[in-house]
């Protein structure tokens, strides 16, 4: 009884926050019903990961820090979850090091994990938070030709969406799937990334010319998803 009156509270929390991220969007529709029954038949989030993003969140508004989730948190939230083992927050580079500090008050372990991003701190740019999960610092401004690049070189590859860069401005949404499609276009390895943006398309609803408010270097790559993604439901149907 125990476990199943937990597992409701997790749900319950895992639809309050996918709400306020698509409210936070501008999406005033509530999808506490669906969020429900998508948790119900297969649990995204782990509640050790919710857990600890509730309380990464709550420490940095404590501190007046202003962030946005992205990575597998994000899509999460978003309601097009897939399962993920770590936290990916983006602070304001001024902001970088107070964040890393506010966090150090909440984590399980004293050694972060360092990325080699240029000007990273010699603590690293990830916090070991609660339950052992890492909580990753990004901070705005970082391009995803970098983190190809500190993820290998033999994985990145050349393409003008790897210019594009994290972002705190605009709509969270847009900027996510900016995110999303620089990724898949910058690294050889991340068709994962491709087809959260399908997961993001169906979820939302969202239309084909959505592409309008991405960046120009993005726009034939979600297009292509966009048609894709219509193709394979009308042959299913």
């Amino acid at each position: 009884m125990k476990a199943a009156n937990d597992r409701s509270r997790s749900e319950d929390r895992a639809a309050r926050l996918v709400n306020r991220l698509l409210e936070k969007a501008g999406n005033r529709a509530s999808v506490h019903e669906p969020a429900r029954l998508l948790f119900e038949a297969e649990p995204m989030l782990h509640p050790h990961v919710q857990d600890a993003y509730e309380q990464a969140a709550h420490t940095l508004k404590k501190a007046r820090i202003p962030f946005r989730e992205t990575g597998g948190i994000a899509l999460n939230l978003h309601g097009a979850g897939r399962p993920t083992k770590d936290i990916d927050l983006i602070v304001r580079r001024s902001d970088w090091l107070r964040a890393l500090r506010a966090l150090g008050r909440i984590a399980s372990d004293r050694q972060g994990i360092r990325f080699g991003l240029p000007g990273e701190p010699e603590t690293g740019l990830a916090v070991i938070g609660p339950h052992g999960i890492p909580i990753e610092l990004w901070p705005e401004g970082t391009t995803h030709e970098e983190i190809a690049r500190i993820r290998g070189m033999q994985k990145a590859r050349r393409h003008p969406a790897g210019k594009l860069a994290f972002t705190l401005r605009g709509n969270a949404t847009a900027a996510f799937i900016n995110d999303k499609l620089a990724s898949y276009l910058s690294a050889k390895d991340r068709l994962r990334d491709a087809a959260d943006v399908q997961s993001l398309i169906k979820r939302l609803s969202l239309r084909l010319d959505f592409a309008d408010r991405l960046a120009p270097e993005v726009r034939p790559a979600y297009r292509r998803l966009w048609i894709q993604g219509s193709e394979a439901r009308q042959t299913r149907s």
